[in-house]
């Protein structure tokens, strides 16, 4: 998704103010709206614009500057009717990125069929991965192993494009240990590769990695 500089949010509960702290500690600013005002009250300090109201009203959005917005997070997935409202008056605004949370998989189809970006369906964690997909550059996923230790998977970065393996020194330089390889965002893992590959543009890496060095080094775009 690579990395944002205003965010939307629709909706703090859980997974919206999750979100919201996340975003807002790494520098993002912060547009977001609930119908609670005791929601919004307890973000004060994370939000650059919050407001108490209805993001089913489409000029109620455009007045508090949602359009402005590089990415939408729709996250009241209880109400299907509420989240496809959302996702709508978030294109109409020209939102190109647009994140849903979803209660279940019929919700899930119907929201797929908006051409909504990503859809999740979280606890409180899922929150905080896909605040992190959203503020680094090349990060797919994060899957925590144990206090240290994650299973990530990344996209290519362009500094690697034609370069092999084996000159790259993943290991030593970033502690990854990569352990599989997708041509595209869907494809097959691919598990078995030489030493001598040679990356290519549209590479998604699977490795095991030391959390911490590992997204310190993409956040600051280390990662070459």
């Amino acid at each position: 998704m690579g990395k944002f500089k205003l965010v939307g949010i629709l909706g703090l509960g859980i997974f919206g103010s999750t979100i919201a702290k996340e975003l807002s500690e790494n520098g993002v600013e912060i547009i977001a709206c609930d119908l609670d005002q005791k929601n919004v009250d307890r973000l004060e300090g994370y939000l650059t614009v919050g407001s108490v109201g209805d993001f089913t009203d489409i000029d109620y959005m455009r007045e508090l500057g949602f359009g402005q917005c590089d990415a939408i997070v729709v996250s009241t997935g209880t109400n299907l009717e509420a989240s496809v409202l959302g996702v709508l008056n978030a294109k109409e605004l020209g939102i190109k990125h647009i994140i849903c949370k979803v209660k279940n998989k019929t919700n899930r189809k119907v929201l797929s069929a908006f051409g909504v970006d990503v859809l999740v369906q979280p606890e409180k964690e899922s929150g905080i991965q896909i605040a992190r997909r959203m503020i680094h550059n090349t990060i797919e996923e994060v899957i925590k192993l144990d206090d240290e230790t994650s299973l990530v998977e990344f996209r290519a970065p362009d500094q690697w494009v034609g370069k092999a393996l084996t000159t790259l020194n993943t290991r030593q330089r970033y502690d990854i240990n990569i352990i599989g390889i997708r041509k595209k965002r869907r494809d097959a893992l691919t598990t078995t590769f030489p030493a001598d590959y040679v990356i290519q543009p549209d590479d998604i890496y699977v490795a095991i990695a030391n959390t911490d060095k590992f997204e310190k080094a993409d956040y600051l775009r280390e990662i070459r």
